[in-house]
């Protein structure tokens, strides 16, 4: 593709597909319970280090479809459980190795976050 010619639209830097990209990050407070507004076109959630299990629970969203949401999870000295609820799709419960990350993707389908990719740190 030549320098200047555009991916969308007619001409350079013209976007037709109507959206904006928008990255938003949450850090909240550990809770046993937490629930998120995802509002992003990719949205970012880690808690803080989780101190025992946590549900996930998505009560509100202001997303379009295909829309991502990207969860990092920290445990402590011990491996925590986290369980995805409300409006989430995915192959089961994640639990972060002792004092280790756990990635967890998702995309937005019209109506859930539908899980697409997880890794667990070793």
């Amino acid at each position: 593709m030549a320098n200047g010619t555009p991916r969308f639209g007619i001409v350079a830097s013209d976007d037709n597909t109507g959206r904006v990209l928008v990255l938003k990050a949450l850090e909240p407070a550990y809770a046993a319970t937490l629930s998120i507004k995802p509002n992003a076109s990719k949205t970012y959630l880690k808690p803080a280090t989780l101190t025992g299990a946590m549900t996930i629970n998505c009560v509100e969203t202001f997303c379009a479809k295909y829309d991502e949401l990207v969860v990092i999870l920290t445990s402590d000295t011990t491996s925590r459980t986290v369980t995805f609820g409300t409006n989430f799709i995915t192959a089961g419960t994640i639990a972060p190795a002792i004092s280790k990350q756990a990635t967890i993707s998702f995309v937005y389908d019209g109506a859930n976050f539908v899980e697409t990719k997880r890794a667990i740190q070793a």
